[in-house]
């Protein structure tokens, strides 16, 4: 199964507030009466990976969904959803990883602008000099602001060659590019995105294994070429 890591740049990240009691982010207090707002908490997870100097902590991330149904008698049209986010930083490097549900792994990137002991920014990759870096795509999504049609993609083989890939590059913007990328004595398949996102289509036996993958893709393809968004 496909598993999504997001590059984030840290800016502050003060390790000490960050322990195996779940950090409760920005306000934790409510009115009586009335339901809590959607909660972030961030706690050292049990499970390190003892690799390089990664930290591993686990995100849980709630936010609000607009549905209608039922618990026991009680109906309701909204709830409170939680999601876990699995979060690898190095000290280092100064990035933070991030592997969950995209829209959860947005939501919180944009919370850290509302507390003072975690800053980071996100990436946004320049797609154009990928392509011009990668000998071979696989696949490609486009998004194009005029027209009736927004997005398209195009998969398979020597791509760049063919008509379609040469007109929607001109009328549009890549956002996706699939390619095969040699690491470690082997060939892996991988997706990245235009707002910092590397996502692995290999099942790894350990998280090291890619963390050590995603590193290097950053490091060798996109930190040169990567724009941090403020």
């Amino acid at each position: 199964m496909a598993k999504s890591y997001k590059l984030t740049q840290v800016n502050v990240f003060e390790n000490s507030k960050f322990t195996k009691k779940p950090l409760v982010m920005g306000n934790q207090y409510s009115l009586d009466g009335i339901p809590p707002e959607p909660q972030t908490k961030i706690f050292k997870a049990h499970d390190q990976i003892n690799h390089k100097d990664f930290i591993k902590y686990i995100i849980e991330h709630e936010m609000e969904e607009t549905a209608c149904g039922r618990v026991n008698n009680s109906s309701f049209e909204k709830y409170i959803r939680k999601e876990k986010i699995e979060s690898f930083y190095s000290q280092q490097n100064q990035i933070l990883l991030l592997s969950g549900k995209k829209r959860f792994v947005i939501d919180f990137c944009r919370k850290t602008k509302d507390v003072t002991y975690i800053k980071i920014k996100t990436l946004k990759i320049d797609m154009a000099s990928l392509l011009s870096k990668l000998p071979h795509v696989k696949g490609v999504w486009f998004r194009f602001e005029k027209g009736l049609v927004k997005a398209s993609a195009l998969m398979g083989s020597n791509l760049e060659s063919t008509t379609d890939f040469q007109k929607f590059k001109e009328e549009g913007d890549i956002s996706t590019l699939s390619f095969h990328y040699e690491f470690s004595n082997a060939v892996h398949p991988i997706m990245v995105t235009d707002d910092g996102a590397i996502v692995l289509y290999y099942t790894y036996k350990e998280i090291k294994d890619e963390i050590d993958i995603v590193m290097d893709i950053y490091e060798e393809l996109l930190l040169p070429i990567a724009k941090i968004e403020e």
